[in-house]
C-alpha cells in the first residue's frame, strides 16, 4: 500500500488563526516582527500545526 498524506481538519482550524495573528504581528516595511519573541512563538506554532496537519497516515 502507498503511504498517503492525511489531512487533519483540527490542525487546519488551529493553523488559520495562528497564521492570521502572525501576519498582524509582521511589519512588511522592515520585514521583521513587531514583537520578536511573540513572532517566533507564532512561527513555531504555525509550523507545528502545518506539519501535524499533513502528517502521513499509518498503514496497517
Amino acid at each position: 500500500m502507498k503511504n498517503k498524506i492525511g489531512f487533519n481538519i483540527i490542525f487546519a482550524i488551529l493553523a488559520l488563526p495562528i497564521g492570521m495573528a502572525m501576519l498582524r504581528n509582521f511589519d512588511f516595511h522592515t520585514f521583521a516582527f513587531k514583537k520578536t519573541i511573540l513572532g517566533i512563538i507564532y512561527l513555531v506554532g504555525f509550523i507545528a500545526c502545518f506539519v501535524l496537519m499533513l502528517k502521513k497516515k499509518n498503514s496497517n
